[in-house]
């Protein structure tokens, strides 16, 4: 009997891109569609596919600087006779990984030249395009197929189920309330928008008998409770208090979702929710995919990918009245 042709897809990070990685996972499932499909990833994020049903086992890359671990790890994997590897990730670590793994066809994307020669098939790390054209681009590339696919966020019948259990605990109705993401990843202090915008925003959302669900991580509960202060009616907090579903199916479950440039705006993009993206030091054209509307600064120093600033004119200048605008434009 033949052996089923088995397929190691490498994607580690960061989480956001881990979400939009479902495009591939679907598109790796239409170009091999009898193929069994494995996933590497690192830990915090391996419970995001834990329910997708093409993937057939999630491997989990060793946390940590232990070589022992790691090449027993490695052992493992060339155990497991993988013909094609295919490396999402793109860095000189993932290129190698696949060189080590003994897979036979070894497809990539690199960033570095060297990274390249880990590769039997390679394309160059694209930095115009959004998250979704750029995989887009690299399957065309390494298979001649010109792939449509569609972005997804696998969630079992029973966490459903569960979900709505959540949603009457904080007294909230599916679709009859707003959540607003208002962090960023910690170093990125320059994509947060000014608190008293927020409370502007959730104020009109009241007034429309919306109440306001506030998300983020554990590193957001305070500015959340400031924000939350500002907001003069129903309001909930749950930074810190979801995992991966929960955060998923609480975007889903939205009327709408404002985000900042972030992990959440692409949750909400799979999810296929109403969103509106604020960008400021970043470009949407290369991070906002299709379907997701967006806010812009449109000062001279924007975009400039500055991690911090003093002054933080950019976000300061997209004002609330400019979402609200676009709000009312499309629910007058």
């Amino acid at each position: 009997m033949e052996k089923k042709h088995k397929i190691l897809l490498i994607k580690t990070g960061a989480f956001g891109d881990i979400v939009l990685c479902s495009f591939s996972i679907n598109a790796t499932s239409h170009i091999y569609p009898d193929a069994d499909i494995y996933i590497l990833t690192s830990k915090q994020y391996a419970e995001i596919y834990e329910d997708c049903d093409i993937i057939k086992n999630i491997l989990v890359l060793p946390s940590g600087k232990n070589i022992f671990r790691f090449i027993r790890f490695v052992k493992q994997i060339q155990k497991m006779q993988f013909q094609t590897i295919v490396d999402l990730q793109g860095n000189l670590k993932t290129n190698l990984y696949g060189f080590l793994f003994h897979g036979k066809e070894r497809i990539g994307l690199y960033k570095k030249l060297f990274g390249k020669i880990f590769l039997t098939k390679s394309v160059k790390k694209q930095y115009g395009l959004n998250p979704v054209e750029s995989q887009k681009f690299f399957w065309e590339k390494t298979t001649g197929i010109k792939i449509k696919g569609n972005l997804q966020i696998w969630i079992s019948k029973e966490k459903k189920e569960q979900f709505l259990s959540f949603l009457k605990k904080y007294h909230l109705a599916p679709h009859r309330y707003v959540v607003f993401h208002p962090s960023a990843s910690s170093e990125w202090e320059t994509k947060k928008w000014p608190d008293e915008y927020w409370g502007t925003l959730g104020n009109f959302f009241l007034k429309k008998n919306l109440p306001v669900v506030l998300i983020g991580d554990k590193n957001s509960v305070i500015v959340n409770e400031k924000i939350k202060k500002l907001i003069n009616g129903k309001t909930t907090n749950l930074a810190g208090k979801t995992n991966f579903f929960t955060l998923a199916l609480v975007i889903q479950y939205s009327k709408i979702c404002i985000t900042t440039d972030s992990g959440p705006m692409h949750v909400a993009a799979a999810s296929g929710t109403n969103t509106i993206a604020i960008f400021g030091p970043t470009n949407p054209s290369r991070h906002a995919v299709d379907g997701v509307k967006f806010v812009k600064s449109t000062i001279a120093c924007s975009p400039c990918y500055k991690k911090k600033c003093v002054q933080h004119s950019c976000m300061k200048s997209i004002t609330p009245e400019t979402i609200i605008d676009l709000i009312m434009v499309e629910n007058p």
